[in-house]
C-alpha cells in the first residue's frame, strides 16, 4: 500500500506527528512524507521518502499545483492529511477534486476547531471533514464533537504517538541543565513549553510563579516562541514584569529541534495549564521523556493524561494556587508518579499505531 502523509509545515507540532508516523508505517507500508521545503535535511535519510512542495502561507495558490500534480502521478492509495493546510474551505476542494480521481484521502484530527474560531468556524471545518473518505482523531472527545459537525465517515480513535524523535542523545539531567545554566542541582523545576500564548494559561503559570517566590528550589522555566504581541499589549507587558523574578526563566525563542531534549531533561514536571484547546503535542513530549503533569481539564488532556502519570485540576480563578498545590503534591511522591509515565510511554509507541491507521486505511482498498 502507499500512503502519503502530508503536513504543510516542515516544522512545528503537526510537523514532529507526520515524522514520526512515517517513521513507524514505513515499515508497512510504502510511505512518503510530502511537507514544507523548510523540512530539515537530517530527515532525508529516513526510512520514507521525502517530497518537499510548500512553502509560506501567501505561496499556498501556486504550490498547491504542484502538489496536486505530484499525487495524480504518482498515485497512491492513500493520502493522510495532517490536520488543515491553509484554508479549509480551499482545501476541502482539493480534497475532493484528487477524490474524483480516484485518491483516497484520510485525514487526522488534531485540533477539531481552530484555537480562536470564528463564526462561521464550526461549517468552513464541518465541510473541510466531510471531504474526506475517513478520520482519524485521538479522543473519544473530539469522535463526538466530529459527529455533531455531521461527519458520518468511519473514525479510528488511536492514542497520539509519544515525540521520542526528539530525545536524540539520552542527555542527562545535569548535563541538560548545565547547557540551559541557571538552574542549580537540587532545583525541582517545571516546565511550560511551547508557542507563548495566552491560552495556554501562560500568564496564571507566570502568577503561580510569583506566588511560589518563597519555596526554596522551586523554580520555573518558560521556553518557547514568543507570541504574545498579537494578543495585546497587556500579556507583553505581564511577561516583562515576570523577568526579574529570581525563580523563573525564561527564554521566550524558537527552540531548535536539537535543543528540546535539553528542557525536557533538565525538568522535574511538566505544566499544562490550559484555557482552551483540544489536545497538546506538549503532553506526548512529556511522556517521551518520561516527566509527569499538572494540566487543566481542558481537550483531552484528561482522557490523554495517564493515570497515577500527573494531577488533573480545574479551570477557574483560583488556577495559580492550584497549580502550585498540584506541583507539590507531585513532588511529596515523585517516583510513583514518573515511574506511571514511563509504563505509559511504552503504551503509545508507534508501532502499535502505526498499525491500527494501517489496517484502518487497508479496509478502504480493493
Amino acid at each position: 500500500m502507499k500512503v502519503e502523509i502530508v503536513s504543510f509545515t516542515g516544522h512545528g507540532g503537526l510537523a514532529d506527528y507526520a515524522l514520526s508516523l512515517a517513521q513507524a508505517l514505513s515499515n508497512c507500508a510504502d510511505t512518503r512524507l510530502v511537507t514544507a521545503k523548510s523540512l530539515s535535511v537530517r530527515f532525508d535519510s529516513s526510512s520514507f521518502q521525502v517530497e518537499r512542495v510548500f512553502r509560506r502561507t501567501r505561496h499556498y495558490p501556486i504550490d498547491i499545483i504542484p502538489f496536486i500534480v505530484g499525487v495524480l502521478r504518482r498515485k497512491p492509495d492513500w493520502v493522510l492529511v495532517q490536520g488543515y493546510l491553509t484554508i479549509p474551505a480551499f482545501d476541502a476542494l482539493t480534497v475532493r477534486l484528487l477524490r474524483k480521481f480516484g485518491v483516497k484521502s484520510a485525514v487526522t484530527v488534531h485540533d477539531v476547531l481552530p484555537h480562536y474560531p470564528r463564526k462561521w468556524s464550526f461549517a468552513e471545518f464541518g465541510f473541510y471533514f466531510r471531504s474526506f473518505d475517513k478520520v482519524i482523531v485521538h479522543s473519544t472527545l473530539a469522535s463526538e464533537q466530529l459527529r455533531q459537525m455531521g461527519v458520518i465517515q468511519d473514525i479510528l480513535i488511536i492514542p497520539h504517538g509519544v515525540y521520542d524523535i526528539f530525545n536524540l542523545t539520552g542527555i542527562s539531567k545535569s548535563k541538560a541543565r548545565l547547557k540551559i545554566g541557571g538552574i542549580e542541582a537540587d532545583d525541582f523545576v517545571v516546565l511550560f513549553f511551547g508557542h507563548l500564548e495566552p491560552r495556554k494559561g501562560l500568564m496564571e503559570f507566570l502568577a503561580m510563579a510569583k506566588l511560589a517566590c518563597k519555596q526554596p528550589h522551586l523554580k520555573f522555566l518558560v521556553a518557547g516562541s514568543n507570541n504574545l504581541a498579537r494578543h495585546g499589549r497587556a500579556f507583553v507587558e505581564q511577561l516583562e514584569e515576570a523577568r526579574s523574578l529570581p525563580n523563573l526563566l525564561i527564554h521566550d525563542k524558537r527552540i531548535e529541534f536539537e535543543c528540546v531534549e535539553n528542557y525536557f531533561s533538565a525538568c522535574d514536571i511538566v505544566a499544562l495549564p490550559y484555557l482552551e484547546g483540544s489536545t497538546s503535542g506538549v503532553l506526548k513530549l512529556a511522556l517521551a521523556f518520561g516527566k509527569p503533569v499538572v494540566a487543566t481539564k481542558v481537550g483531552d488532556l484528561p482522557e490523554q493524561t495517564p493515570v497515577g502519570g500527573g494531577v488533573l485540576i480545574e479551570n477557574g480563578s483560583s488556577l495559580p494556587i492550584d497549580l502550585i498545590d498540584a506541583i507539590n503534591r507531585i513532588k511529596s511522591n515523585y517516583c510513583s508518579y514518573a515511574d506511571s509515565m514511563v509504563n505509559a510511554r511504552k503504551k503509545a509507541d508507534w508501532g502499535d499505531i502505526s498499525k491500527k491507521v494501517f489496517q484502518f486505511l487497508s479496509c478502504g482498498i480493493t
